[in-house]
Protein backbone atom coordinates (compact mmCIF):
# COMPACT_ATOMS: atom_id res chain seq x y z
CA UNK A 1 0.00 0.00 0.00
CA UNK A 2 1.80 3.45 -0.89
CA UNK A 3 1.33 6.22 1.08
CA UNK A 4 0.55 9.77 -0.45
CA UNK A 5 0.29 13.08 0.65
CA UNK A 6 -3.24 13.39 0.72
CA UNK A 7 -3.50 10.80 3.88
CA UNK A 8 -0.64 12.55 5.23
CA UNK A 9 -2.68 15.64 5.39
CA UNK A 10 -6.15 14.13 6.47
CA UNK A 11 -4.10 12.62 9.77
CA UNK A 12 -1.82 15.70 10.26
CA UNK A 13 -4.92 17.73 10.74
CA UNK A 14 -6.99 14.82 13.11
CA UNK A 15 -4.12 15.24 15.26
CA UNK A 16 -3.98 18.97 15.38
CA UNK A 17 -8.14 19.03 15.70
CA UNK A 18 -8.80 15.87 17.99
CA UNK A 19 -6.91 17.01 21.28
CA UNK A 20 -9.20 20.42 21.11
CA UNK A 21 -12.24 18.78 20.07
CA UNK A 22 -12.18 15.64 22.87
CA UNK A 23 -10.57 17.48 26.22
CA UNK A 24 -9.15 21.36 25.67
CA UNK A 25 -12.07 23.29 25.17
CA UNK A 26 -14.10 23.54 28.27
CA UNK A 27 -12.91 25.22 31.67
CA UNK A 28 -14.22 26.88 34.48
CA UNK A 29 -11.95 28.85 36.87
CA UNK A 30 -12.61 30.53 39.67
CA UNK A 31 -10.82 33.75 40.31
CA UNK A 32 -8.76 34.65 43.30
CA UNK A 33 -10.87 34.57 46.64
CA UNK A 34 -9.80 34.81 50.29
CA UNK A 35 -12.53 32.64 52.03
CA UNK A 36 -11.86 34.35 55.19
CA UNK A 37 -13.59 37.21 53.88
CA UNK A 38 -17.33 36.15 55.01
CA UNK A 39 -17.48 37.61 59.02
CA UNK A 40 -20.50 37.96 61.00
CA UNK A 41 -21.31 40.74 64.05
CA UNK A 42 -21.72 39.10 67.49
CA UNK A 43 -25.19 37.31 68.20
CA UNK A 44 -26.14 39.30 71.53
CA UNK A 45 -29.36 37.18 72.40
CA UNK A 46 -31.04 34.27 71.61
CA UNK A 47 -33.20 35.70 68.72
CA UNK A 48 -30.30 36.97 67.04
CA UNK A 49 -29.76 36.35 63.17
CA UNK A 50 -26.46 37.34 61.45
CA UNK A 51 -25.92 37.26 57.25
CA UNK A 52 -22.91 37.73 55.79
CA UNK A 53 -21.67 37.06 52.15
CA UNK A 54 -18.99 37.18 49.53
CA UNK A 55 -18.83 37.03 45.96
CA UNK A 56 -16.21 35.68 43.32
CA UNK A 57 -16.14 35.36 40.27
CA UNK A 58 -16.37 32.05 37.38
CA UNK A 59 -14.31 32.17 34.46
CA UNK A 60 -16.25 30.04 31.78
CA UNK A 61 -14.75 29.04 28.13
CA UNK A 62 -15.35 26.45 25.95
CA UNK A 63 -18.14 24.30 23.82
CA UNK A 64 -19.77 22.79 27.00
CA UNK A 65 -21.88 25.97 28.18
CA UNK A 66 -23.13 23.87 31.10
CA UNK A 67 -21.53 23.23 34.71
CA UNK A 68 -23.25 22.51 37.78
CA UNK A 69 -22.19 23.32 41.51
CA UNK A 70 -22.10 21.09 44.36
CA UNK A 71 -21.15 22.25 48.15
CA UNK A 72 -19.61 20.10 50.78
CA UNK A 73 -22.10 18.89 53.12
CA UNK A 74 -19.95 17.99 56.14
CA UNK A 75 -19.56 19.33 59.76
CA UNK A 76 -16.94 21.27 58.25
CA UNK A 77 -19.07 23.85 57.01
CA UNK A 78 -21.12 24.39 60.26
CA UNK A 79 -20.47 27.17 62.75
CA UNK A 80 -18.55 25.29 65.50
CA UNK A 81 -16.25 26.90 68.07
CA UNK A 82 -15.29 23.03 69.10
CA UNK A 83 -18.10 22.39 71.80
CA UNK A 84 -20.66 24.31 70.16
CA UNK A 85 -22.79 24.66 67.08
CA UNK A 86 -24.68 27.17 65.67
CA UNK A 87 -27.80 26.84 63.34
CA UNK A 88 -25.83 27.35 59.79
CA UNK A 89 -27.63 27.93 56.65
CA UNK A 90 -26.63 29.07 52.96
CA UNK A 91 -27.62 30.28 49.58
CA UNK A 92 -25.81 31.34 46.45
CA UNK A 93 -26.79 33.40 43.75
CA UNK A 94 -25.44 34.79 40.45
CA UNK A 95 -25.40 38.11 38.47
CA UNK A 96 -27.15 36.22 35.15
CA UNK A 97 -30.03 34.29 35.03
CA UNK A 98 -28.52 31.87 32.60
CA UNK A 99 -30.25 33.06 29.44
CA UNK A 100 -29.89 36.53 29.26
CA UNK A 101 -26.45 36.91 30.95
CA UNK A 102 -24.15 33.58 32.23
CA UNK A 103 -25.34 32.15 35.66
CA UNK A 104 -28.06 30.42 36.91
CA UNK A 105 -31.15 30.21 39.19
CA UNK A 106 -30.23 32.19 42.18
CA UNK A 107 -31.59 30.67 45.61
CA UNK A 108 -34.04 32.42 47.36
CA UNK A 109 -34.45 30.66 50.86
CA UNK A 110 -31.48 29.65 53.08
CA UNK A 111 -30.90 26.06 53.11
CA UNK A 112 -29.16 23.80 56.00
CA UNK A 113 -25.44 23.27 55.63
CA UNK A 114 -26.09 19.59 55.31
CA UNK A 115 -28.21 19.92 52.43
CA UNK A 116 -26.69 22.92 50.44
CA UNK A 117 -26.19 22.19 46.91
CA UNK A 118 -26.60 18.63 47.44
CA UNK A 119 -28.76 18.19 44.09
CA UNK A 120 -26.28 20.76 42.81
CA UNK A 121 -27.16 24.12 40.66
CA UNK A 122 -27.05 24.18 36.88
CA UNK A 123 -24.78 27.14 35.61
CA UNK A 124 -25.66 28.04 32.00
CA UNK A 125 -22.95 30.40 29.57
CA UNK A 126 -24.79 32.49 27.52
CA UNK A 127 -24.20 34.78 24.52
CA UNK A 128 -20.59 35.54 25.09
CA UNK A 129 -20.86 36.47 28.26
CA UNK A 130 -17.60 34.61 29.96
CA UNK A 131 -17.65 35.65 33.82
CA UNK A 132 -20.37 34.78 36.50
CA UNK A 133 -20.18 36.93 39.76
CA UNK A 134 -21.29 33.67 42.39
CA UNK A 135 -21.95 35.54 45.70
CA UNK A 136 -22.20 32.53 48.56
CA UNK A 137 -24.35 33.72 51.76
CA UNK A 138 -24.31 32.39 55.11
CA UNK A 139 -26.61 33.02 57.86
CA UNK A 140 -26.42 31.68 61.66
CA UNK A 141 -28.30 31.92 64.78
CA UNK A 142 -29.15 30.09 67.98
CA UNK A 143 -30.98 26.82 68.16
CA UNK A 144 -34.49 27.48 69.63
CA UNK A 145 -34.51 27.78 73.42
CA UNK A 146 -31.27 27.43 73.58
CA UNK A 147 -28.31 30.21 73.57
CA UNK A 148 -25.29 29.18 72.27
CA UNK A 149 -21.44 29.80 74.10
CA UNK A 150 -19.63 33.31 73.56
CA UNK A 151 -16.36 32.55 71.31
CA UNK A 152 -15.34 32.72 67.77
CA UNK A 153 -16.95 30.57 65.05
CA UNK A 154 -15.76 28.67 62.51
CA UNK A 155 -17.02 26.92 59.32
CA UNK A 156 -14.99 25.97 56.04
CA UNK A 157 -17.71 25.41 52.98
CA UNK A 158 -16.01 24.27 49.85
CA UNK A 159 -17.82 24.98 46.51
CA UNK A 160 -17.38 22.77 43.90
CA UNK A 161 -18.12 23.52 39.61
CA UNK A 162 -17.86 19.93 37.63
CA UNK A 163 -19.09 19.99 33.82
CA UNK A 164 -22.43 18.98 33.34
CA UNK A 165 -22.92 15.14 33.81
CA UNK A 166 -19.35 14.40 35.02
Amino acid sequence: MMFSNKHFVVMVLAIITLPQIICAVNEYVWGTFNPATISLTNISKQSDVREGSSTITLTISGADPEAVITADNTTAAQLSNGTDTLVTEYKLTFDGDGTSGSGGTSMTEYVAYDTFLSDGLHIQQAGGDTNVQVTLHVQASNRPNEVSDAGDYTATQTITVTWDGL
